[in-house]
């Protein structure tokens, strides 16, 4: 049986945040389910960092900057929402001109 979102969203440690944002959408879910394989849970960080780049690469809104911003500052890996920071400032400069 296929894994549902919420169970991989679950084994993946992401936050619930990323959901009740609507920052997790079906189009990042298919490819990052479909490219899971048992045992991908234990470096569950390279996909959580894998959507927050997702995003990037997307040119994210202000909104959805900002919810990437509270989604780094949430991630269990605090070295990961760290360095996170760094892409999203990077990202809010792009988007504001700068």
């Amino acid at each position: 049986m296929p894994m549902t979102k919420s169970e991989f969203l679950t084994l993946m440690q992401f936050p619930p945040e990323w959901e009740a944002l609507g920052m997790y959408p079906d189009e990042l879910f298919d490819i990052q389910v479909g490219g899971y394989e048992p045992g991908h849970e234990q470096a569950a960080e390279h996909d959580r960092n894998g959507a927050f780049h997702w995003w990037l690469r997307r040119g994210p809104t202000k909104g959805q900057l900002d919810a990437l911003y509270r989604l780094a500052a949430l991630d269990p890996d605090p070295l990961l929402g760290q360095d996170l920071l760094q892409y999203l400032d990077k990202a809010r400069a792009a988007a504001e001109g700068r």
